[in-house]
Formats: C-alpha cells, sequence, structure tokens
C-alpha cells in the first residue's frame, strides 16, 4: 500500500497520483464485489 509510505520529497505528485489511483481501483472494487453478492440491492 503506497498510501502508508511517507511522501517523497522528489516526484511527490506523481506519487499522490499513484496512491489516489490505487486508491480509485479497490474503492472500485469492493463496489464490485458489494453488487456481485447483493445483485438487486440499490446504492
Amino acid at each position: 500500500d503506497k498510501a502508508r509510505m511517507y511522501p517523497p520529497t522528489r516526484n511527490r505528485p506523481a506519487w499522490f497520483a499513484a496512491v489516489f489511483r490505487e486508491k480509485l481501483l479497490e474503492a472500485r472494487a469492493e463496489i464490485l464485489a458489494l453488487k456481485k453478492k447483493y445483485p438487486f440491492n440499490r446504492f
């Protein structure tokens, strides 16, 4: 998990972009897993 590492002093914007993308993909995977588990519930 890149978010647990302290932000670097060089290339910080790229680091934050990578962490944001990783968290976004994790959240999307959790939502898809919930939708598959409960297909008839509306979120």
